[in-house]
């Protein structure tokens, strides 16, 4: 018998499985759920995302879970809920290590995924995020998950990758790029309401320029990361001023712009004002304030 309940998995068409980690905790919190369709949580419970895989055949609706930057269209998103504040180069596990037993479960339910939707077991159509770049050419803006085993630093990421599909093929035997519509938000930020915001490879962001003139916000300083933002009467008064948030430069096509090697900071700045988007988690936690998702209205609440 199963682990993945049958209700899970509607009958639909799908081409790959996506694996990550969420860089939070043990346990799913909302945001999570609205990223992935199935979560592994520490003592290897399943949570069900609150977007169904079918909602993934198509992406043109904006209603999916948006996982994988450009490859979220036929592609079942599947996370174990773990290292949080966890850094590649030097490695650190970060408060929450992936457990062996997350790894382990993951690897049944993908290998039930791979039957159900007849989906051959390839460095193609199973894969981790820290995989995408090298295995299907999508740039993925650094992602690695969940590409390092915590208990077994020995292992390169292919061997990683390798390791897992052949746990999964195993299982089983025992018993494209495509161009997305991004998925549009509502963002509030302290009370007031902003219309471009959208889930971004596994964030939500916020256009900066709506953001930046609506609450008079300065731009002293910017480089590839983000902004440091300021007001004369200060950003947050339990948060001092200025403050540095993360930002993600997308053009209008929906890719990612890479700043150049050489540009200087007035041209960041630039780039920023008419590309920038402002990562939600950074924003609320510069300015000391909760954080929450709502999928029903698909908002984003700052404050």
């Amino acid at each position: 018998m199963g682990i993945v309940p049958s209700g899970w998995m509607p009958n639909c068409s799908m081409k790959r499985i996506i694996l990550h980690w969420t860089a939070g905790s043990y346990k799913a919190s909302s945001i999570d759920l609205a990223h992935y369709h199935i979560l592994i949580e520490d003592d290897g419970n399943l949570v069900r995302g609150s977007h169904s895989i079918d909602d993934n055949v198509s992406t043109a609706d904006n209603v999916y879970a948006a996982h994988t930057f450009m490859l979220n269209t036929g592609s079942i998103g599947v996370s174990v809920c773990c290292m949080a504040a966890a850094a590649e180069s030097p490695f650190n596990a970060g408060s929450s290590p992936m457990l062996q037993i997350q790894w382990d479960t993951m690897a049944q339910v993908v290998a039930e995924l791979c039957q159900f939707y007849d989906i051959s077991v390839t460095p193609q159509t199973v894969l981790g995020h820290g995989e995408v770049k090298s295995k299907l050419g999508i740039n993925q803006g650094g992602k690695w998950d969940p590409m390092v085993q915590p208990w077994n630093l020995s292992l390169s990421k292919q061997e990683v990758g390798d390791q897992f599909r052949s746990l999964v093929a195993s299982k089983i035997a025992g018993g494209s790029s495509l161009v997305e519509t991004p998925a549009s938000i509502t963002a509030v930020v302290q009370g007031r309401s902003f219309r471009e915001a959208q889930i971004f490879n596994e964030k939500s962001v916020i256009k900066l320029r709506p953001l930046r003139e609506e609450f008079e916000w300065m731009v002293l300083h910017a480089n590839k990361q983000g902004v440091e933002l300021a007001h004369p009467t200060g950003i947050n008064a339990s948060s001092g001023n200025p403050v540095f948030v993360q930002c993600v430069l997308i053009d209008r096509a929906n890719k990612i712009i890479t700043v150049p090697a050489d540009a200087k900071e007035a041209e960041i700045v630039n780039l920023m004002d008419k590309f920038g988007f402002v990562v939600a988690t950074s924003l609320a936690e510069k300015l000391s304030l909760p954080i929450s998702w709502n999928g029903t209205l698909r908002t984003v609440t700052i404050g």
